[in-house]
């Protein structure tokens, strides 16, 4: 099984509304086929990054193949134009 980790921190003027975009990013990317978990900051360990996006799939060629689905692009690219940091990793789990 892999799991796919981003974490985002968004642009200052998109923070105020973090909580309604992780609702509308989790609606989308179920939409998609994604098997998505979004969060928001629950300590302050989590403070410097404003979202995370677990997306679980059953293979790294079935992660591959849902991040090419045109829907898919498209929510990463609406969510790289709010954000001023993306980092992603691709982890197998066992």
């Amino acid at each position: 099984m892999i799991q796919r980790f981003c974490f985002v921190k968004l642009l200052d003027d998109e923070v105020a509304g973090r909580a309604e975009l992780a609702e509308k990013l989790r609606a989308e990317l179920v939409a998609a086929g994604a098997d998505a978990v979004v969060g928001l900051p629950a300590d302050d360990s989590a403070a410097r990054w404003d979202l995370s996006i677990v997306i679980t799939a059953a293979s790294l060629d079935a992660w591959n193949a849902l991040a090419r689905q045109p829907e898919m692009v498209g929510v990463f690219d609406e969510l790289a134009e709010r954000a001023a940091v993306v980092k992603a990793w691709t982890f197998d789990v066992a």
